[in-house]
């Protein structure tokens, strides 16, 4: 008779709940897969009845009709493999499996199926488990590899089972096993934080370098750094990567929840440690920030919570790079596609790094510029002014100082072995990053802002987030309120002011 068995799939990074409704009618043999399924979906039949012959299933001869409810939303993945299996056993009259509508009506059956029973892990489990935890599901029925992922959300059990036969044994309540049903998820640790202080010598001899590292480390603000080639940009970038705190528990979630979704991380792990994503500079639009015929997140999505690197910025396409504008501001992105629209998260941390000019050595000391002005005029024209204003600290890159041994490792002067100790710990990052979320904002501080906008000619974006980055500066000096002087040291990070600085104006 027709049964019905509730699964999951992934729509864009959320969960959707699905029915999987099974009918067996007579007529010619055939299976039939209705409810928009792509081509993975369909191409199910095959490992659905494979799976079947291989676990000592008996397939019922006759029309098999499987519909995939609702039937207005596209299904993609291979997620209904086992449902589809079971429903096919169940509307069969299989014994043990007459009921499995009504006992199991609260049980979710994901996992992928293979030509011979096994059940594999799926992309997007933890949104599926998320979604069907709120549509009242008790009880999920998941791949073994992925129950501790799955067990992360609260209110849900968890039975982790590794062939169709294990689920069907299961059902019977025959299951036997010497290994517990679920393990224990398994967090990505950082071990960043040694590596980040060895990292630590391309900071030696730049204050400059080192109080812009700080500050972006614990107010998360947007860094442009623009210096010749082999100044150690990039290795700065990757210190901040490591320099960023464990995500907590609902952040954790969070970004597990995406990057399952998009396929990067598929097996138990919780993502504990913030991302840091660096795509090349030929990433297209979709690419970056999300699109396609099915909408689908980019890469500033799977940035959300971390960090955004963008090495040699100039190379990127214009048009591409103007799309970070809005996600910027908002924290999230917007992708259309006809009927279907949808919001993807990107909250992240925009890092980049440049050379001056198209060849690289403009105002290097070692090596003479080749660039004519038009050259010049060419390569800034390439970063728009709005995406410019939207960069809280610009930093000049300068020559490291220090010798290079044979053997690869640094020799500094005593001055830059100094501000190897005075970098400031995580811990007191840490404190930093807590402190300055009770920060007050001085009236001193607020003119002071007023006044250089009108100076400087900043915008209101750009003074609003140069306040931004006089509230980090205070919380790292252990103040109670923004003063006049770290709004005064915020504007030395602010492209205007160092424009205006080039071109001998104070």
């Amino acid at each position: 008779m027709p049964t019905r068995v509730r699964s999951a799939a992934v729509n864009g990074i959320d969960g959707l709940a699905v029915t999987v409704e099974v009918d067996i009618s007579r007529g010619l043999p055939g299976f039939h897969l209705v409810g928009l399924p792509n081509a993975e979906v369909r191409e199910s039949r095959q490992r659905v009845l494979a799976a079947l012959r291989h676990s000592g299933a008996k397939v019922p001869p006759g029309r098999i009709t499987v519909n995939l409810a609702p039937a207005g939303i596209r299904k993609e993945g291979a997620s209904f493999d086992l449902a589809i299996a079971l429903g096919v056993l169940a509307a069969a009259g299989n014994p043990g499996l007459g009921a499995l509508a009504s006992r199991y009506n609260d049980t979710l059956f994901v996992g992928e199926l293979s030509l011979f029973g096994e059940l594999r892990p799926v992309r997007g489990l933890l949104a599926m488990i998320m979604t069907a935890a709120a549509a009242g599901v008790s009880r999920a029925v998941v791949p073994g590899e992925q129950a501790g992922q799955a067990r992360l959300v609260d209110g849900v059990e968890v039975v982790g089972v590794t062939s169709l036969s294990d689920t069907l044994d299961w059902l019977r309540g025959t299951f036997t096993t010497t290994a517990p049903l679920v393990v224990v998820p398994r967090e990505v640790v950082s071990t960043a934080t040694t590596e980040a202080m060895a990292r630590l010598t391309a900071l030696h001899g730049q204050p400059l370098l080192r109080k812009a590292a700080t500050v972006a480390a614990v107010g998360r603000h947007s860094l442009l750094l623009v210096g010749p080639p082999g100044t150690g940009k990039t290795r700065l970038a990757r210190l901040l990567g490591d320099l960023q705190p464990s995500l907590e528990r609902s952040q954790a979630l969070e970004v597990t929840r995406i990057h399952g979704a998009c396929g990067v991380t598929v097996g138990e792990s919780l993502v504990s440690q913030a991302p840091f994503r660096a795509p090349h500079h030929t990433v297209t639009r979709a690419g970056l920030v999300g699109g396609g015929s099915v909408p689908r997140p980019g890469e500033i999505t799977l940035a959300h919570g971390g960090i955004l690197f963008l090495d040699e910025l100039t190379e990127f396409a214009p048009a591409v790079l103007d799309a970070l504008r809005e996600p910027l501001e908002d924290g999230e992105v917007s992708v259309a596609r006809g009927a279907d629209a949808r919001r993807f998260p990107a909250r992240f941390q925009l890092v980049a790094a440049m050379n001056p000019c198209r060849c690289g050595y403009l105002g290097s000391t070692e090596r003479e510029c080749s660039c004519s002005p038009s050259d010049r005029r060419r390569y800034e024209a390439r970063l728009s002014g709005p995406l410019l204003d939207r960069i809280d600290l610009f930093v000049e890159v300068g020559t490291w100082q220090g010798e290079w041994r044979p053997d690869g490792s640094v020799a500094m002067p005593s001055r830059a072995a100094g501000d190897w100790r005075e970098f400031p710990t995580t811990a007191v990052l840490s404190a930093a990053r807590r402190r300055r979320r009770d920060l007050g904002d001085e009236r001193r501080a607020v003119e002071c802002v007023d006044r250089a906008r009108r100076e400087l000619g900043l915008s209101l974006r750009g003074a609003d987030r140069c306040l931004g980055v006089a509230r980090t500066l205070a919380a790292l000096d252990g103040a109670d309120l923004v003063a006049a002087h770290h709004v005064m040291e915020a504007l030395e990070f602010r492209r205007e002011a160092v424009l205006n600085t080039d071109q001998g104006m104070t």
